[in-house]
């Protein structure tokens, strides 16, 4: 990303008029509301610092600010990741089994606005890499019969399968279907792999009214009603139903083997819509060997108490559970998760509550009571566990797998997650702002973690080079380290030549903006680390041709480099090693 920290300009927001505007649409006296956003409600992830307003995703607030330009801006709204590195690094979460082949989502981003309106129409201005977007919700916070419950209802105003666009400036108004609530909550959902680079967004208007539209009274929703709806998951086949009577055919003749591999390729609604069609359909897709990996990521907005109370007698021996963005059609329960985890709990070894705002020091006890195997744990930007809740860590003695990017995770915290599980592999402390001595942390994980694999101290200010040489002389099998915009790290040090020396098998190295990064550790990078296959130096002045050139010729499994704003390499020669190293994917991010 850019090294430019100018802050945005100002969005005035002080006043509604200066946000909205007026217009007549084609029937009287029905007038459309634009509204620029007024603040982001919720994100899953974010380039930029929890203290700053560059990259950051509060930045896709107020109006336009660098349309039509295109290019890499720090006024613009950004988020972690790009394409699909991180799903090919070391530290990248296997897939689950039976995830919708039509769900793409990785992150996403909710935006408040400051009048209630019908929507008509979304103006999105992207301004580098566009078409990450790949769904666009509403939420009816007035949903329900009982509003007090907290209860609300989100419906899909747009869905679409990705597709690469032309690398311009736009403003993307996709077609978006009728409402029968007004809103001022808009989540969209957005898909990575396919980006070039980092998207960037610079701002989002609302289109809409007050009141609901003549067209959209009489408008239904069909895809709303489809199988998708987890809540009739739990519906048993009673004796006397038209389907206990029914024939088979030549199916029930099929072994149970035969039977369970054909129902394996379902998703989990189509399952739950199976198990009414007969007795034997029930029968077989109640089993829980079929549910020894659920990701119910995908139907985040169906999930409930009521949903985790009907999948009990299934998941008993559920392995792999992805809860992941639950929560938001209203909390889950303490005594619904403390019951779903003591009938399900004992054979869990993986466990995904990222953006669960409903964890806390409860929920976190209930997983120390009830999952006793757990060795994967992926709490990333669940911002609601407190120190209390995040000390529960050093209790679950199995873990090898820990996720806390974005937390509140500080010191004590760590270092008993640390000193309790030796067998650590993978620890992601990224933009964890509370965190305030890392080189305690990387201390403490050099004499207590040896199998150390991949970390991620995106951010971490205080991380020095007593840190990585800690780490660099006592993991050995490290293969990936995320050291973006750690300042105090200082290539004079010589940390990063040692840690190309001892940890040979490093196969993803990122270094981002570390302004003092040179061709002396690219030569010994080139020389150690011949496994490496993703590299960051973007923002470096102190690197050549020669040390980059160096990089390319001798990293045979290179695949991405990222040589952005690294002033004395020029696109002329980029476009040459293009031509040289057709295999590595060479990033030279820019301005216009």
């Amino acid at each position: 990303m850019a090294t430019d920290n100018s802050p945005k300009e100002s969005n005035s927001l002080s006043k509604i008029d200066e946000d909205t505007r007026k217009s007549k649409v084609l029937e009287p006296n029905i007038e459309i509301i634009e509204q620029y956003a007024y603040a982001i409600v919720d994100f899953s992830s974010q380039y930029g610092s929890e203290t700053s307003i560059s990259y950051t995703t509060c930045n896709l607030a107020g109006g336009i600010n660098i349309y039509p330009s295109y290019g890499d801006y720090t006024q613009a709204c950004v988020f972690r990741k790009y394409g699909p590195w991180w799903n090919m690094a070391p530290s990248a979460i296997k897939r689950f089994r039976r995830t919708p082949n039509d769900y793409y989502s990785q992150d996403f981003i909710e935006i408040s606005f400051q009048k209630k309106v019908y929507p008509l129409k979304i103006d999105l201005y992207e301004t580098y890499n566009p078409g990450a977007v790949v769904k666009i919700l509403a939420c009816d916070t007035a949903a329900g019969t009982d509003v007090d419950t907290g209860k609300v209802m989100w419906k899909t105003l747009w869905a679409h399968a990705p597709v690469q666009t032309k690398l311009e400036a736009r403003v993307f108004s996709p077609p978006l279907t009728p409402t029968d609530f007004p809103t001022d909550l808009i989540r969209m959902e957005l898909f990575h792999d396919l980006l070039g680079y980092y998207t960037e967004l610079d701002a989002i208007v609302l289109h809409g009214c007050e009141e609901i539209p003549p067209t959209h009274k009489h408008s239904a929703d069909l895809l709303e009603a489809n199988i998708r709806n987890l809540q009739q998951i739990h519906i048993t086949v009673q004796d006397d139903s038209p389907s206990s009577i029914c024939s088979y055919g030549q199916f029930e003749n099929l072994p149970d083997e035969v039977i369970q591999i054909i129902l394996s390729y379902l998703d989990t609604p189509s399952l739950g819509n199976a198990a009414r069609t007969c007795k034997l359909f029930h029968k077989h897709c109640y089993d829980s060997l079929l549910f020894t990996e659920l990701n119910l990521q995908p139907h985040w907005t169906q999930i409930s108490d009521h949903v985790l109370q009907s999948l009990h007698t299934r998941c008993q021996m559920v392995q792999r559970l992805n809860l992941s963005w639950a929560g938001k059609n209203g909390p889950l329960s303490h005594s619904a998760l403390e019951s779903f985890f003591k009938a399900c709990g004992r054979c869990l070894s993986c466990l995904g509550l990222s953006c669960c705002q409903f964890v806390n020091e409860k929920t976190m006890e209930i997983l120390y009571k009830h999952c006793p195997v757990l060795t994967e744990l992926d709490l990333s930007s669940c911002r609601n566990i407190d120190t209390c809740g995040l000390s529960y860590l050093s209790k679950m003695k199995m873990l090898k797998k820990v996720n806390l990017y974005r937390t509140q995770a500080d010191i004590p915290s760590v270092l008993g997650l640390i000193f309790t599980c030796p067998d650590l592999e993978h620890l992601n402390l990224g933009a964890c702002s509370r965190i305030s001595n890392f080189d305690d942390v990387a201390l403490a994980l050099a004499s207590n973690c040896r199998k150390l694999k991949s970390l991620d101290l995106w951010r971490a200010r205080t991380f020095s080079d007593i840190g990585l040489r800690a780490i660099a002389n006592n993991c050995p099998d490290l293969e990936e380290i995320d050291m973006g915009w750690c300042s105090s790290l200082q290539s004079s040090s010589g940390c990063f030549v040692l840690l190309s020396q001892k940890c040979c098998k490093l196969k993803k190295l990122f270094l981002t903006a570390n302004r003092t990064v040179c061709d002396t550790d690219l030569i010994s990078i080139a020389n150690h680390c011949h496994l490496l296959e993703q590299l960051d130096i973007l923002g470096t002045r102190e690197v050549s041709v020669i040390g980059t050139f160096r990089i390319l010729e001798s990293c045979k499994n290179l695949k991405m480099f990222d040589i952005s704003f690294c002033a004395d390499i020029d696109e002329a020669t980029v476009e040459n090693w293009h031509h040289m190293f057709p295999n590595v994917d060479l990033k030279k991010s820019f301005q216009s």
